[in-house]
């Protein structure tokens, strides 16, 4: 009966440590998705009128451009590697201006422009 005992008892432990170290895993695997997506997330420009940022792409001092049609939003790259972003307003033809002085700027990286998907 005392070997059917510890038998039992061992088993138990066995089953306790496997649960334990399962949570310590998946609590170890949490914080670092959380952490790995915080620091994918980061946005490292900075945000400055448009403006400036029409008058940084006459200037010639612009690398790459990303314009996101949704958002309203152009980044830009300078030459010295300094990241910027601005948004325009929905009234008027800010947005085609924006391209316009793109195209005419002949960025050394080029730009892009991302339009939203339609789903129908």
């Amino acid at each position: 009966m005392a070997e059917k005992r510890t038998m039992i008892d061992r088993e138990r432990i066995r089953k306790a440590l496997r649960a334990r170290t399962f949570i310590v895993c998946a609590v170890i695997a949490g914080l670092v998705l959380a952490c790995g997506l915080f620091l994918i997330n980061c946005d490292d420009s900075q945000q400055v009128d448009l403006s400036t940022v029409l008058e940084q792409v006459q200037s010639g001092k612009v690398w790459t451009a990303k314009v996101v049609d949704a958002e309203r939003r152009i980044e830009i790259t300078t030459v010295d590697k300094k990241r910027f972003h601005s948004y325009w307003s929905e009234h008027g033809n800010q947005g085609v201006a924006l391209i316009d002085e793109l195209t005419k700027a002949q960025l050394p990286g080029g730009y892009s422009v991302e339009v939203p998907k339609s789903w129908w």
